[in-house]
């Protein structure tokens, strides 16, 4: 069946989406960047290597300590993590309320003799979207996007059993299987990462067994303390991203969405519609605002 791309939706929801994934990859680009240099700066203070003059591992541990530090300054002062949430944040809010608009869904119901007062409402939420914003002001948008396009209002004329199709195919179903797939790769990658963390912490205590054992005979070379700083970013890395979290909201959200699909052949009036699109996009913002919460 025909979907609704997203080039037919609000220009709000576009743009938004265009900044929290450019906030998102800035932020885990940085967060690399910063990490690594921390390895580095680590594993070069762990031994001595003089060549000529020049301590040379202690000049690249220093220059590993300034990259992190210019990093760190960089993603404080530039918070590319508020962009990333406050953008991401407003384009499922736009999405939300563009699906609503364009199926019929409350408080956007289809009712006789219709005017432009569904479109004057979805515009004073855009504008309440835009408003509440405070770490990615102006979104930027692109010449001729629209707020309301011309495919949305195609879509919201059609009959009730046509929206109800379009709704379940283009939104139900993909959400649901978007939410299922992202918390399988959520979820492999916290094994993943949890599995490494173990294998570098158990080759630290290998390394410390074995410099206790040689006691002064034992290299120069720090070992422990590299296999610590690495454990430690893999660590960090995980938090940032949040993968055993992520994997379980998703995996809760395509349950839940996966009971309310089961409803979606029982409204049969525009009221029990509109209703029913109401609860739908509540539970699937209720997933969006739990991981809001533990971005904050």
């Amino acid at each position: 069946m025909e979907t609704l791309p997203d080039s037919e939706f609000p220009a709000l929801y576009r743009a938004a989406d265009r900044s929290a994934v450019s906030g998102q990859r800035r932020l885990l680009s940085a967060t690399a960047v910063r990490l690594s240099a921390l390895v580095v700066a680590a594993a070069c203070g762990s031994f001595d290597l003089v060549v000529g003059s020049l301590d040379a591992p202690a000049t690249v541990a220093a220059a590993a300590m300034a990259v992190a530090l210019v990093t760190e300054v960089y993603l404080l002062t530039t918070r590319p993590d508020r962009q990333w949430y406050e953008a991401r944040s407003a384009a499922e809010s736009a999405k939300t309320l563009a699906w609503r608009y364009l199926v019929g869904g409350q408080p956007f119901g289809i009712g006789a003799g219709e005017d432009h007062e569904p479109e004057r409402l979805l515009l004073r939420r855009f504008s309440k979207i835009t408003g509440d914003l405070r770490g990615v002001s102006p979104v930027p948008l692109v010449d001729g996007e629209l707020q309301v396009t011309e495919g949305m209002r195609q879509m919201r004329a059609r009959p009730l059993d046509e929206r109800k199709r379009h709704y379940m195919v283009g939104r139900l179903n993909d959400q649901r299987a978007w939410y299922a797939a992202k918390a399988a790769i959520h979820e492999r990658k916290a094994a993943r990462w949890l599995v490494t963390v173990a294998v570098v912490e158990a080759l630290g205590l290998m390394a410390a067994a074995i410099k206790a054992a040689l006691a002064g005979s034992a290299p120069s070379l720090d070992l422990p303390g590299i296999m610590g700083a690495v454990a430690a970013a893999c660590v960090a890395w995980l938090q940032t991203r949040q993968h055993q979290q992520v994997a379980g909201a998703y995996a809760v959200a395509a349950l839940e969405l996966g009971d309310i699909v089961v409803r979606a052949d029982w409204p049969t009036t525009e009221p029990e519609w509109a209703h029913f699109v109401d609860e739908a996009e509540e539970a699937i913002s209720r997933e969006h605002t739990l991981w809001s919460a533990s971005h904050a």
